[in-house]
């Protein structure tokens, strides 16, 4: 394991309003990402390489939309060092942000288990067959309202954070984003990125 320079991860928080409607304040603690499975009880946000493709999306869907864009940046802390290699069950309980692109078939396919379980009780057994239980950027984007059941479990409860990717309410494409939970008490900063006058509360 091995000590990260940046002291948090940066996760954008891409919220849209009607033109003219934008508060002057905003709570990390009643924002997410528009998704279009929404994880209740937790805030989630662009995060990663590719957070910038997630922002191009987002500018497209207000601009075709005519609502005001606003992107909340966030540094979000964690206590236990990132584990850089590929992720193995048995060292879940030594970090504190589970990577989702950043984990062994093994780990991969205990996930995937639980997920299935979860899919065919929600939607029936003919469910099973329209995920692709290989890949988290499938069953886990398509169904990231399963997340904190996962992180009930007890292997996974001292879980603060996850990155994983997500399938937002603007766009079909599978995103990275950062998931943690409301009231997180690690949130370095938050800012209103082009909005220097909205006070964002932590």
């Amino acid at each position: 394991m091995i000590k990260t320079k940046r002291p948090g991860i940066d996760v954008a928080v891409v919220l849209f309003y009607k033109r003219g409607q934008v508060p002057a304040q905003l709570s990390v603690s009643d924002m997410t990402l528009p998704l279009v499975r929404r994880m209740n009880g937790y805030v989630t946000g662009l995060s990663g390489h590719e957070r910038d493709i997630g922002m191009m999306y987002a500018r497209q869907h207000a601009d075709a939309k005519r609502l005001e864009m606003v992107v909340v940046d966030l540094l979000v802390g964690f206590e236990r060092p990132l584990y850089p290699k590929k992720l193995q069950p048995d060292l879940v309980s030594e970090v504190d942000v589970l990577n989702m692109k950043l984990i062994s078939k093994e780990l991969t396919a205990q996930i995937a288990e639980f997920w299935r379980e979860w899919v065919i009780e929600d939607e029936g057994a003919r469910a099973e067959t329209n995920y692709d239980w290989a890949h988290p950027s499938d069953f886990v984007a398509r169904r990231p309202d399963l997340l904190p059941r996962l992180l009930e479990l007890d292997q996974f409860a001292h879980i603060n954070m996850v990155t994983h990717q997500v399938i937002t309410a603007y766009h079909d494409k599978p995103l990275t984003a950062t998931s943690f939970k409301i009231g997180y008490p690690r949130i370095a900063s938050a800012s209103a990125r082009f909005h220097p006058d909205i006070e964002v509360v932590i």
